[in-house]
């Protein structure tokens, strides 16, 4: 059972990719185990199968973009056909969450090739940021699955360590009592109870994900505005060339790494930032009247009225272009 939170369209189906694999790896896993084991039921009905459409249950999926969570079709099991029945069903039941965990470990080293996305260009770098997201998305979806399918609540597979544990328990429940369990996991599902459980497994697995330099850039850019608001000025510079590391044509963190230049008196350095980011946008008046500034720092008058006659010009074009409203 995969337990989300109600979600928008859109981040749902962003969300189903992670969702499909999660259910197909979990069940064919479950199906997998069970003929390694002796029992053949699964292989013919022909779950031995990475086909999605073989594990996908028509109305569990719905659920997902309705409820807090969803399933797929169980995998059909006789226990008679095991060796040892109460061990063989543990082990079928436990394939499927630890082949999700596995899946969160295949998803973690994939994620090591798309981490440096601003090597690509920019198509380059808009596809493998999305991929890494993609991936985390899967490892994530992966980690609850498995996570909320160990608990020993039955219909959940961790459920069946208890037939295991106590020689005289069946290792199926009857009707009624199942249903009272499903009740029970749906009110803690609902109520979000297993949301602690849930928030240290998420913890633990982005711990050890690796981060895209989209997000490292985004953080150390954000922190330097941040002490740059504050003044800090020299702090600034630190992040904004930290973000520079991650992303050298960040055209943007140039211009604020000269600001927070400037304002120690660094005019030399705050000139060489300036120049660079004109270069790589040189449509935006700001860079060329900040420079202007720069240049007025370096005691350089007429450079500094020529950048200023060009920073005018460019915002009176853009004035025209884009006229306000009457």
């Amino acid at each position: 059972m995969e337990r989300v939170e109600m979600i928008d369209l859109g981040r749902a189906l962003f969300l189903l990719p992670g969702l499909v694999i999660a259910i197909t790896v979990h069940e064919f896993a479950h199906a997998f185990s069970a003929s390694l084991l002796g029992d053949d039921l699964a292989r013919r009905h022909g779950r031995i199968s990475l086909n999605p459409f073989r594990h996908l249950s028509p109305l569990g999926t719905l659920a997902i973009f309705l409820l807090p969570f969803g399933w797929g079709r169980p995998v059909p099991v006789n226990l008679y056909n095991f060796k040892r029945p109460k061990r063989d069903y543990l082990l079928t039941s436990l394939a499927g969450p630890f082949a999700n965990i596995l899946v969160v470990g295949v998803c973690i080293a994939l994620m090591q090739l798309t981490r440096h996305s601003y090597r690509y260009g920019q198509t380059g770098r808009m596809l493998m940021d999305l991929a890494h997201l993609l991936l985390m998305s899967i490892a994530l979806i992966n980690t609850i699955l498995a996570v909320v399918n160990l608990i020993p609540i039955p219909p959940l597979d961790g459920s069946r360590i208890w037939c295991y544990l106590i020689p005289r328990l069946k290792p199926s429940f009857g009707g009624k009592t199942m249903w009272l369990f499903v009740v029970i996991l749906v009110v803690l599902l609902w109520t979000n109870s297993l949301g602690p459980l849930i928030d240290v497994a998420l913890g633990s697995v982005m711990r050890i994900v690796p981060a895209s330099d989209a997000q490292l850039y985004g953080d150390r850019y954000d922190a330097g505005r941040a002490a740059y608001r504050e003044k800090r000025y020299g702090r600034a510079e630190q992040l904004f060339t930290g973000a520079l590391e991650v992303n050298p044509q960040a055209h943007e963190c140039l211009y604020w790494r000269a600001c927070a230049r400037g304002w120690q008196g660094n005019w030399v350095s705050a000139l060489e930032d300036m120049t660079e980011a004109i270069e790589l946008d040189d449509s935006n008046p700001a860079y060329y009247e900040y420079r202007a500034d720069v240049y007025e720092g370096l005691g350089k008058d007429e450079q500094a009225a020529n950048d200023r006659a060009l920073g005018q010009i460019i915002r009176a074009a853009r004035r025209n272009a884009h006229p306000n409203p009457s």
